[in-house]
């Protein structure tokens, strides 16, 4: 398990190499470091604005934290932004974005430029309502085929997807953050989802936890005719 310490220095370091690194021309502190919100759990978010050899500069960082104690990473890409999430020996977490320096800047609050210039985007916000309801309501058609075929395992992944749009929904309408789970622990009856857990993939205890899960997706449905098909699917 790493110490603060041990993040707090490996994440000194990663700042120096971003500093005589002349191909990197800019560097931030992104998620909780940045806003000051960082606790004895929180990972390592660092942007680098790269304005040249980018496949290069990937290569060269990413040996670098294997140099550094990672065992693997994960590649997620958002347009022409690289996030390369690296999983060190210690467990820490340290997410790396590659961005064209043309496109590097801050999408939400949480980034503190270090050195370099940041260019006006726009901000990334929360998960479209409709969306959302759209995706709660194709979980649920594949959570009820999935109890009738007698495929408890799919209904239960179905059945948990299904929550999590309805949970991100609830944020929503809260005004919490919808994005990640984040906010779930801000709303105020997140209880209520508690007797959608499946305790066994028993057909019976499918149905029930769909059951409760389909009345609370319908408190979210305000059209009438969407109301009643999404009625119709809970057993």
């Amino acid at each position: 398990m790493f110490s603060v310490s041990e993040r707090d220095q490996l994440r000194r370091d990663l700042v120096n190499a971003a500093d005589v690194d002349p191909r990197v021309v800019g560097a931030a502190l992104t998620g909780s470091a940045a806003v000051g919100r960082e606790d004895r759990w929180s990972d390592i978010d660092f942007a680098l604005s790269v304005e040249r050899d980018v496949d290069a500069v990937v290569a060269d960082w990413t040996a670098l934290m294997y140099a550094c104690g990672a065992v693997g990473h994960l590649d997620v890409r958002s347009g022409k932004t690289l996030f390369r999430v690296f999983l060190m020996r210690s467990t820490l977490q340290v997410d790396i974005a590659f961005w064209p320096s043309d496109g590097f800047g801050a999408t939400g609050p949480t980034f503190k430029l270090l050195f370099g210039e940041a260019n006006q985007l726009p901000q990334a916000g929360q998960p479209d309502r409709d969306e959302l309801v759209g995706l709660a309501w194709l979980y649920a058609l594949h959570a009820r085929s999935s109890i009738a075929r007698g495929r408890g395992w799919q209904a239960l992944y179905m059945i948990n997807g299904m929550r999590d749009h309805v949970m991100s929904l609830w944020c929503l309408r809260e005004g919490v953050n919808a994005v990640q789970g984040r906010g779930l622990d801000d709303l105020r009856d997140a209880d209520a989802f508690a007797g959608t857990v499946v305790l066994s993939t028993h057909p019976d205890e499918l149905r029930r936890a769909f059951r409760v899960l389909t009345g609370l997706l319908l408190g979210e449905i305000t059209e009438p005719e969407l109301r009643e098909a999404v009625r119709a699917l809970s057993p």
